[in-house]
């Protein structure tokens, strides 16, 4: 068995040469090709060669062999998140990716009829990653005269990656309607981490309590955990197509089914601990306390949602130009868990954690996500006969809550950043005899605000009796991010008639 999965292991890692990811919204995807210039706006007609994901009813029926392939030439990423760890106290984020995302092969079929593609791409590859530093002096420490280096790290990634490889086929029941079908093995593979830290200590050899010098010591506490899982599961797309007998208006419509599993494992880590804490309420030391947890080779179930897109086309009569509308929408997923632990409940937890769990959920993991509806719109023209333009724009509202990103219906969730973000496409397609030249630019931009605090160092307190808090203040609903994204990328088609 252990064998096994190191030879499944080594091909997901061949196949998944991107960058890791974890997202909560399912339209920013990015394939490279002229849908993408077009925003995604393309069920209803012109998908081109990523018909498969967007509408299989669409593959091409041409009966020429041809290969798409696309890469982002680079992708520039600016995350900043004001009041992250207290008022004031930022974070600031700078990626650069290059990265492939499409591939595909169009097969030569006998049958004009029938039209069969295979592929590979990436739905889904962002990356989230920042840490910080607090240092000040305050006395922080009530029971000891003088002031206390107060320290802080807070330290924050993930990254989530879905990468799909199958094929689908369409068929031309009629002059006016087409119907498709596609299948995919999705390869999922999530790394998580969080770690916050807090330090509270005189640079004397002693301290002075009351009239007493007692021998220097180092107030702490610290929280941390990691996560990370790879998930196999099939995923079916059915579409279908339907063209006016002007063939000036057409209608497309695409429904993804729910996954299926095939398997998965996780590994997880967590501890947390506090050392020389003092309460003050009680005048007294609060006891040391540490819990260390870890999972290996758990069983991983990560949903898919159902989603219904669809999609409408209309072009000029004289072929230059096309307007295209797209909406899909995405059904709800209930909390269920994602790796849902087997051990026994941790001996302590403080109170802010304990409160808000039961049984053995401190090593478990949950999700769920909202109903969401995206729409999108795209516009081509045709400039000349091998020069085409291609614009659009489209919504991709998050799927989460932002008021508590740490909990989902009081079990632990990943920690996220929640956005709604805003795409604006646009390039060109060039011909070159039997290539097909793809240059363009995405931009993206998203912003949330009253987020929770992930930590409060600004104004600490040595103990919080009521939440079992230590060397931190209260959490204030003041943090704002704000994501700016510059992607530029190229394309190629070729076409080996």
């Amino acid at each position: 068995m252990k064998n096994r999965r190191n030879i499944l292991l080594t091909i997901i890692i061949l196949l998944n040469n991107v960058a890791f990811a974890q997202s909560d919204n399912y339209w920013s995807w990015n394939f490279n090709t002229p849908s993408s210039l077009l925003s995604g706006a393309v069920v209803g007609g012109n998908a081109g060669p990523s018909s498969i994901y967007y509408n299989p009813a669409l593959i091409d029926h041409g009966n020429v062999p041809a290969l798409t392939v696309s890469a982002n030439i680079l992708s520039l990423q600016f995350l900043n998140v004001n009041n992250v760890a207290g008022n004031g106290i930022d974070a600031n984020q700078f990626i650069f990716k290059v990265q492939p995302r499409f591939i595909s092969y169009t097969l030569p079929v006998k049958n004009n009829r029938l039209g069969i593609e295979v592929a590979i791409l990436s739905p889904i590859s962002e990356e989230v990653r920042f840490s910080l530093q607090h240092d000040n002096q305050l006395d922080i420490i009530e029971r000891t005269q003088g002031l206390e280096t107060y320290t802080g790290f807070l330290e924050y990634s993930r990254s989530y990656d879905d990468t799909w490889v199958g094929g689908g086929a369409s068929y031309q029941v009629s002059d006016n309607l087409f119907l498709g079908l596609s299948s995919f093995v999705s390869i999922k593979l999530l790394k998580y981490k969080y770690s916050q830290s807090t330090k509270a200590f005189q640079e004397n050899d002693s301290v002075l309590v009351g009239n007493l010098y007692e021998p220097k010591y180092i107030a702490e506490s610290s929280f941390e955990e990691k996560f990370k899982y790879w998930y196999l599961s099939f995923i079916f797309k059915v579409g279908a197509q339907f063209i006016s007998d002007s063939k000036q208006v057409s209608v497309g419509i695409n429904i993804t089914l729910p996954d299926l599993p095939i398997y998965g494992e996780a590994d997880i880590r967590k501890s947390v601990s506090r050392s020389n804490i003092y309460d003050n309420s009680s005048q007294s030391m609060v006891s040391n306390e540490t819990t260390v947890q870890s999972i290996e080779d758990s069983k991983v179930r990560v949903k898919n949602p159902f989603s219904i897109a669809i999609g409408g086309q209309y072009k000029t009569e004289d072929k230059k130009n096309f307007i295209l509308l797209t909406a899909e929408y995405f059904h709800r997923i209930k909390s269920y868990a994602v790796v849902q632990s087997t051990l026994p409940p941790p001996n302590w937890l403080p109170n802010y954690f304990e409160n808000k769990l039961s049984g053995n959920d401190f090593m478990s993991y949950n999700f769920e996500a909202n109903s969401v509806t995206n729409v999108a719109v795209g516009f081509k023209h045709q400039i000349s006969s091998s020069l085409i333009f291609l614009g659009g724009f489209r919504t991709d509202f998050t799927i989460s809550n932002t008021d508590n990103p740490r909990f989902v219906t009081e079990k632990f969730a990943v920690n996220r950043i929640h956005f709604n973000k805003y795409h604006l496409t646009g390039g060109v397609v060039l011909k070159i005899k039997k290539f097909g030249v793809i240059g363009g630019a995405q931009y993206t931009r998203g912003k949330t605000e009253n987020m929770p605090e992930m930590i409060n160092y600004t104004t600490p307190r040595e103990y919080i009796p009521e939440t079992d808090q230590s060397l931190e203040g209260y959490r204030q609903n003041n943090t704002v991010a704000i994501l700016n994204e510059l992607s530029l990328f190229f394309g190629l088609t070729v076409d080996f008639d």
